[in-house]
């Protein structure tokens, strides 16, 4: 899923750019709508390179930021897709809607993980046993050696 994330990041960046790139052939005059269209590209560039800082740090409170952009962002384009059922607005809503199940996938791994470390780190607190790791208790494998040492006397002075 993190490959899948970086690249529909990706392309959502290169799709912002293309945008821009393409608003004065759309647009003979400067106005406000010019200046709409061309924020809008701007705010691809922005939600890609949103996602793409969230891969690399990978912290938790990173991915609610970029999930929170993603779904705003795909709320936005289905308002769009209503209004304008053109092939690059499905292209965007595409492109969001993975990035929007990846990013989440991510998030839900991450949490997942924390989780796990949590429950492992209040183990060791209860002094429960980690299998496999009785060097985390050095007190428990010097009573086990201590009881050994106490079973060997008794077997050597008892009768028989």
């Amino acid at each position: 899923m993190r490959l899948l994330q970086k690249i529909t990041a990706y392309l959502l960046v290169v799709m912002g750019i293309v945008h821009i790139a393409l608003t004065p052939i759309f647009f003979r005059q400067f106005g406000l709508d010019v200046l709409w269209f061309a924020g809008t590209g701007l705010a691809l560039i922005f939600l890609g390179n949103i996602n793409l800082m969230v891969l690399i740090s990978r912290r938790s409170g990173f991915y609610m930021m970029a999930i929170t952009s993603n779904i705003m962002a795909l709320l936005l384009v289905v308002v769009i897709l209503s209004m304008n059922p053109s092939i690059q607005a499905y292209i965007s809503f595409i492109l969001v809607l993975l990035l929007t199940l990846a990013a989440a996938n991510e998030y839900i791994g991450i949490i997942k993980k924390m989780l796990r470390q949590n429950t492992g780190e209040n183990d060791i607190k209860k002094g429960e046993t980690d299998p496999g790791k009785d060097e985390t208790f050095p007190e428990k494998e010097e009573m086990d050696r201590e009881k050994d040492q106490t079973d060997r006397e008794k077997d050597e002075t008892a009768p028989g």
